[in-house]
């Protein structure tokens, strides 16, 4: 069992438990409310209009407020506040809502005040007795995130004895990595030096770290530089730590862990509520894909499976999430053959290895439509970058800036570069760097209506494109 990773691992549930218990509780405080205000036997015609109403209304305003998030980074006094706004809000929505519709009257006043009193110590409680489980975990070793440290300077080891003390926060500091020699570094406070700068994004791969913290001051811009370039192909989360006297007061849009000021330099904005909200999203699209052209899959498999001997579909090993290999299925558009291992042949214009049928398919795209079966095994997204393969991902990891910070979010089926029509080979540097351009600029502005947009244009400007073969 992966203590670290207990809760870590399962975002996604831990998000949906989150919401579905608060609906209960806004519906059991609803009934008891009700049950209060109208114990004569009279009732409110609009009650069950009501309480949809307001789950609604405070499913968007919690999600607005921050409430589902992670606990790491919120404090109690936040939390509290944000949960009275959200219940205020939403039982001010059902009041004018009422009062439009001619039903707020006493008793109407009397529901909407037990039940904001109820609900808003119901919902507390659950957050209070969260917290309080997620303590007890977390000073048992489970839900655990690795930090290294980079480097070892006064800043870094006073970060280092704050997340010690404070096991319940849920880190957990694994070492140092700092480029000078043992006789010049501080005196030792328990923490392995773990080794130089340059190596600790192999180490950070190896051992999956979770987060590199950078504990040096502004002022050494070329030192974070070199940290960074180091570490150009890791996904691992990496945040600065800014010095806490100097930089904390001033800088109110730092994040906060314990206390403990973080400047993040590389996060991707699908984490937390994006990314549950992002994962439902590809489940739904992907059935309802799936339902629609099932017909025209079996077609394709059978065509594919009549031109030429060798199986329907085939996978391909690519790079997915935090660099991750998944296999990605496609329907075979070439003739078996033998490739070299850790070596990997572009397909060009007129290519001998590429059927009849698979040449269709691959000015169609129709070879593409398996990997909505990825999308339902969690390994892809219907819009994300595109996925290339390993040998293609090596070669260009140290020759396009910013690369590997594709792999911060799934790949995707489709995405903003392919509806802008980049496609086709990837021959040179200047090919893929302005696909990288794209994929980065969608990671950074990312939202449900974003990705509806490029499903969009991907139906609109069809499938079919020159450079596809």
């Amino acid at each position: 069992m992966n203590r670290r990773g207990l809760l870590r691992d399962h975002p996604s549930t831990v998000l949906l438990m989150k919401r579905l218990g608060d609906m209960a509780l806004v519906l059991a405080s609803a009934a008891l409310s009700y049950h209060i205000a109208y114990a004569d036997g009279t009732g409110l015609v609009l009650a069950r209009e009501a309480v949809l109403l307001v789950m609604v209304t405070m499913l968007f305003s919690f999600e607005q407020l921050g409430l589902y998030r992670a606990t790491r980074s919120t404090r109690v006094a936040s939390e509290v506040q944000a949960l009275s706004g959200g219940w205020l809000l939403s039982l001010v929505v059902l009041g004018g809502y009422l009062w439009l519709r001619n039903h707020l009257d006493g008793q109407a006043l009397k529901w909407l005040a037990f039940w904001l009193v109820l609900g808003w110590l119901a919902t507390l409680l659950l957050r209070v007795l969260t917290r309080a489980a997620l303590t007890v975990l977390r000073r048992h070793g489970f839900n655990q995130r690795s930090v290294v440290i980079a480097v070892v300077s006064d800043l870094g080891r006073q970060v280092a004895e704050q997340l010690r003390a404070r096991p319940e926060l849920g880190f957990s500091v694994v070492g140092y990595f700092d480029d000078r020699d043992a006789q010049r570094l501080p005196s030792s406070d328990g923490l392995p030096v773990l080794g130089t700068v340059r190596a600790m994004c192999d180490f950070v791969a190896e051992k999956r770290i979770d987060e590199v913290w950078v504990a040096l001051p502004f002022r050494a811009e070329a030192r974070i530089r070199e940290i960074l370039q180091a570490l150009k192909h890791s996904t691992a989360d990496v945040s600065l730590v800014p010095d806490l006297f100097q930089f904390f007061v001033l800088n109110q849009s730092l994040g906060e862990v314990g206390g403990i000021p973080l400047v993040a330099l590389n996060a991707s904005s699908m984490n937390g509520t994006a990314r549950f909200i992002k994962a439902v999203e590809d489940r739904v699209l992907a059935l309802l894909i799936l339902a629609l052209v099932s017909p025209v899959m079996l077609m394709v498999a059978l065509a594919v499976r009549l031109d030429s001997p060798g199986p329907v579909l085939y996978k391909s090993r690519r790079r997915g999430l935090r660099d991750e290999t998944i296999q990605v299925w496609k329907f075979r558009t070439m003739r078996p053959h033998y490739q070299a291992p850790n070596t990997y042949t572009l397909a060009t214009r007129d290519d001998a290895r590429v059927t009849t049928v698979g040449a269709f398919l691959r000015r169609t795209s129709l070879d593409e439509l398996p990997q909505f079966f990825n999308v339902l095994q969690g390994q892809m997204s219907i819009v994300g970058p595109r996925p290339y393969p390993i040998e293609i991902n090596d070669a260009y990891k140290d020759v396009v800036d910013r690369y590997m910070l594709r792999h911060k979010v799934k790949p995707g089926i489709t995405g903003w570069a392919q509806v802008n029509g980049l496609r086709g080979a990837l021959d040179t540097p200047d090919k893929m760097d302005r696909r990288v351009q794209y994929d980065l600029y969608y990671i950074e502005n990312w939202s449900i209506w974003f990705d509806l947009k490029i499903v969009a244009l991907t139906v609109v400007k069809g499938f079919v494109h020159e450079n596809a073969y």
